[in-house]
């Protein structure tokens, strides 16, 4: 298996070209210079969470579809004991679980968030909606102008195209499961 900054850069590379479009086209797209994405396709830096978003709702892309290896037909997935990728000076570390699947149109993770770790995430396509399980810790979640607060064991969905930002307020450590699910491709 690839580095994931390798992997990104070629993921990328394969759905700009697929989707016809030039560094300049999908930097347009995207909202992300043409020098950042050109190094990102070369593999020479990694990408924050944030920029992998807006570079999957500029393409139309899902998140997973930039840090996919090669498809097997089963998957038994085992903790790494890096993420994939990290935000909020590592205090936001995603675990990617299973990369997107055409047949299921979702994607799944494991994201963890130290204390007073947060995350904001740019709105993403219409169509995904993204469903979250605290599995372990406190969370909360503001979506538009609403915040709400889950406990272990406590579940929300919602649409994934409103601003939305995840925080830990508490002293421990919030271990997340999500799924994002795209009701239609796009592109």
């Amino acid at each position: 298996m690839d580095p994931i900054h390798i992997r990104i850069g070629h993921n990328l590379q394969k759905i700009r070209k697929q989707k016809g479009l030039s560094l300049d086209r999908a930097a347009q797209l995207t909202k992300v210079s043409k020098s950042m994405l050109h190094q990102i396709e070369r593999g020479d830096i990694q990408p924050t969470v944030t920029t992998v978003w807006k570079i999957a709702t500029g393409l139309h892309a899902s998140f997973s579809d930039f840090l996919k290896d090669d498809e097997t037909s089963v998957s038994v997935v085992t903790p790494k004991g890096e993420p994939d990728i990290t935000e909020d000076n590592g205090k936001c570390k995603l675990y990617l679980l299973f990369p997107f699947d055409p047949q299921t149109r979702f994607e799944m993770f494991t994201i963890v968030l130290d204390p007073g770790g947060s995350y904001l995430s740019s709105p993403h396509n219409e169509g995904v909606h993204e469903y979250i399980t605290v599995t372990s810790g406190d969370f909360r979640i503001e979506i538009q102008d609403r915040t709400y607060t889950l406990g272990e064991g406590q579940s929300i969905r919602f649409a994934g195209h409103v601003p939305h930002r995840y925080e830990n307020p508490s002293g421990e450590k919030t271990i997340l499961h999500v799924t994002m699910h795209y009701a239609e491709r796009q592109g």
